[in-house]
């Protein structure tokens, strides 16, 4: 039997990426730790790989599954970049609607390419860990 990522896997990583974002909210530490922002974008970027690789493995509905090394990497990049990009927009909007305008294109780019980063590394634990393989 092939091995599956573990649900609860997921749930505690949310809530440590949320945690994380509450925290650094609250106190303003986005602010003051700049460099913080990255690592949480790479978490934020594995977690959707993760979450989207398990539910396509677990799924009943899909029957005839792709279990290439290419294809997770594929499946885990577009997934992630498609959400970050859209997330991207979201704050663009959201910040021109308020007025601040300071982040700019290279803070979207350095933000998509941790998503990427992020990306890759589930990818790569996904593969090495083999839940990918056929049953």
């Amino acid at each position: 039997m092939t091995p599956r990522l573990p649900p609860w896997v997921l749930v505690v990583f949310i809530f440590f990426i949320l945690a994380v974002q509450i925290s650094a909210l609250y106190w303003h530490l986005y602010f003051y730790i700049r460099w913080l922002d990255i690592p949480v974008h790479i978490l934020g970027g594995m977690w959707i790989a993760l979450f989207g690789l398990a539910t396509y493995y677990a799924s009943a509905h899909i029957k005839e599954k792709e279990h290439s090394v290419f294809f997770v990497f594929l499946f885990a990049v577009a997934l992630t970049m498609t959400i970050g990009l859209g997330w991207e927009l979201y704050e663009f909007g959201v910040d021109h609607a308020v007025g601040d305008t300071g982040a700019g294109l290279a803070d979207t780019l350095l933000d998509l390419t941790n998503d990427l980063i992020g990306a890759l590394i589930a990818a790569l634990l996904f593969i090495r860990l083999g839940y990918h393989k056929k049953a």
